[in-house]
């Protein structure tokens, strides 16, 4: 058994989630910022339950790519688990992990380079920030320190757009101002727990969301009026009421404290109406290059009837309704349903249908009654769908399935599963959805034999 505090050396085998793991006799030792091939020198941390946490002190034979992480929080904030790998790298090692893993799984599969971007900075169009107080007692808004409520005080992520952050920083200086305190998780008091804010692609637009522990707020009417002064680009503010002790950022009480309550974002050539709850692909570039990687993979006629799965509000199956004679989308989330046929009205689009229901229990249900798609899509969760509706998908017999995934490894599985079903898959698509983490997003056409 190591004891923490031990200082031992060692080459680090592979990584995951951002990870190096290095053996030492029967132990795993996980290194933070280590990657694979380097030798290391580490210090050991916490036991866990498959191993144990390290904090890098040294490198003593570095990998080719690594660089300089150029954000001055790298290493306390939790949100970047690769920037010190060139961009370069990083593409490199996820087509590499995930081809191992598609070979592992024995798909025959083609994973294809991955598609990055030309700037994998300040890309994305949502952002959630904490509130509280700093050692010295002083007011701070932050991010999370990676697997704790710990909050990291900053100015600047080079993850956000800049106006963003300008944002965050006026609402603290009104809460200094205006004697509004932030949440304390341990005492369960306070006021305000965190800010969610959206953005339009081209910065146009702003959602504020300011989610916290009552719904009596004193200093609304001084609040809204300055911040919305000093930021003309904020179109509405939304006050989000969280009453619960949970990790989940969002209540279920809300009230519009300034503006329609939504805003609206372009999404190749169709408009979507967002607000604080819904699911919106955080980077609008990489995700208009995945869906239209995904309609030329589904070759939408004008014939073709299609099940839209997990369908959220709307934006893939909304995308190629104009092309096909239905479409029907399932989604559980009830307010993401409400949305969705918003957006089918804003976008004069008739032959859609959205449904609030589990996916599983409404695929099982058409499969019973014998119900008819051309082609399925299906983006769900990063747990991956279920053998149920994997059953009743195959069950149902369309000729296309496109299955579009923000896990290629859970997807790797579901694969494996409807290739049994009579299916076949030859080639998987990927996108760097999130630079600087390790995470992509992959796209893959299912025909029938």
């Amino acid at each position: 058994m190591l004891k923490p505090g031990t200082l031992i050396e060692g080459t680090i085998r592979s990584m995951r989630r951002g990870r190096g793991i290095l053996h030492y006799g029967k132990d795993t030792v996980f290194v933070q910022h280590a990657l694979p091939g380097e030798r290391v020198k580490v210090r050991i941390g916490k036991r866990l339950h498959d191993g144990y946490s390290a904090g890098l002190t040294a490198v003593c034979k570095a990998h080719p790519d690594r660089v300089s992480p150029p954000c001055p929080l790298y290493g306390r904030c939790g949100s970047c688990q690769l920037m010190h790998l060139s961009y370069e790298g990083q593409l490199r090692w996820k087509k590499e992990q995930i081809s191992r893993e598609a070979k592992k799984a024995g798909l025959p599969l083609q994973v294809h380079d991955v598609i990055g971007m030309k700037d994998p900075y300040h890309y994305r169009n949502k952002m959630i920030i904490g509130f509280g107080r700093d050692e010295k007692g002083q007011l701070c808004a932050g991010l999370y320190e990676e697997f704790t409520h710990h909050i990291v005080p900053y100015r600047r992520c080079l993850m956000h757009p800049e106006h963003g952050d300008d944002i965050i920083a006026t609402i603290l200086t009104l809460m200094k101002k205006l004697r509004i305190e932030p949440y304390d998780e341990r005492r369960r008091r306070g006021f305000l727990r965190h800010v969610l804010l959206r953005m339009t692609h081209d910065g146009s637009a702003v959602l504020v969301t300011l989610v916290c522990s009552d719904d009596r707020f004193p200093a609304r009417k001084a609040f809204v009026s300055e911040l919305v002064h000093r930021h003309p680009d904020i179109h509405t503010i939304v006050l989000n009421v969280n009453r619960r002790q949970t990790s989940v950022v969002l209540g279920q009480e809300e009230r519009i404290l300034y503006g329609p309550g939504i805003i609206t974002d372009e999404l190749l050539g169709h408009t979507f109406a967002l607000s604080a709850s819904s699911f919106y692909q955080i980077n609008h570039l990489q995700c208009e290059r995945l869906y239209a990687q995904a309609y030329a993979l589904l070759q939408p006629t004008e014939d073709m009837r299609v099940l839209d799965a997990y369908c959220g509000i709307g934006t893939i199956g909304l995308g190629i309704a104009g092309s096909i004679r239905a479409l029907t989308g399932v989604e559980i989330n009830e307010q993401a349903v409400k949305n969705a046929r918003e957006n089918a009205r804003r976008n004069q689009i008739r032959n859609a249908r959205f449904i609030c229901a589990d996916a599983t229990r409404f695929i099982m249900a058409e499969s019973q009654r014998h119900a008819h798609y051309d082609a399925i899509i299906l983006d769900p969760p990063r747990d991956g769908s279920t053998p149920a509706f994997l059953d009743a998908c195959a069950a149902l017999q369309p000729e296309r399935i496109i299955y579009i995934s923000c896990n290629p490894f859970t997807q790797i599985r579901d694969l494996r599963y409807l290739l049994k079903k009579g299916y076949h898959c030859s080639d998987m698509y990927l996108f760097d959805m999130f630079p600087m983490s390790d995470d992509a997003e992959s796209v893959c056409l299912l025909a029938r034999h």
